[in-house]
């Protein structure tokens, strides 16, 4: 089962918006049954941002056995971590829920991301964290042959520029459910757009 959820805040601030804010951007969340590369994903959260605006949101509940099928590994230690985590949150990684085959959640996400493109340009896909939700979706799509909707150029770590603007997350509070994979990418799309605008603010006119 997939959903598209309608999303709005941060407005425009200045008349002229800067190219940076210009770009779309897309926030990625994963939560997965292991940790390296070839982890199998158990559901997929994806917010878009235009003109600094936060907007759609794409929340899938993957099939973890086509997941595992089609090459996504587990571990013991994540499993160990889902156990010690709310109920709700399991529920959302294990039960019925009517969960998408994997290589069908990457054709849904491809399109969310691709649709767009014709009428704003580039995307850039933001993860949190260099080696984790980019990698593990860009593995996804090479082992279920669907074409990834993005350049590699186009990866960015909201890590790095959290680490550049720590404020930016001092400044937003997380609303929904811990690691459910749409509220997560809503709360990091909100951490984006403020670490983005502090970054234009004190740039050099």
């Amino acid at each position: 089962m997939s959903q598209v959820t309608a999303c709005s805040e941060f407005g425009q601030d200045k008349p002229q918006i800067h190219p940076l804010l210009r770009a779309t951007h897309y926030v990625l969340d994963l939560e997965t049954l292991g940790k390296g590369p070839n982890a199998a994903i158990a559901t997929i959260g994806c917010v878009r941002i235009e003109n600094g605006v936060i907007g759609d949101g794409l929340y899938i509940r993957v099939d973890v056995d086509s997941a595992i099928g089609f090459g996504g590994e587990t571990d013991a230690s994540t499993i160990d971590f889902w156990l010690k985590q709310s109920e709700e949150a399991q529920r959302e990684i294990h039960q019925g829920f009517n969960r998408v085959k994997i290589n069908n959640a990457l054709i849904q996400l491809a399109d969310f991301i691709d649709r767009p493109a014709a009428v704003y340009g580039e995307s850039y896909v933001w993860g949190n964290g260099a080696t984790f939700d980019n990698v593990i979706i860009s593995t996804a799509f090479q082992r279920a042959h669907v074409p990834r909707p993005w350049q590699n150029r186009n990866d960015r770590d909201l890590r790095t520029i959290t680490d550049l603007y720590p404020e930016a997350k001092k400044s937003v509070q997380f609303v929904g459910l811990k690691h459910h994979a749409l509220d997560d990418a809503m709360h990091e799309a909100r951490i984006l757009v403020a670490a983005l605008k502090l970054h234009i603010a004190r740039s050099p006119a």
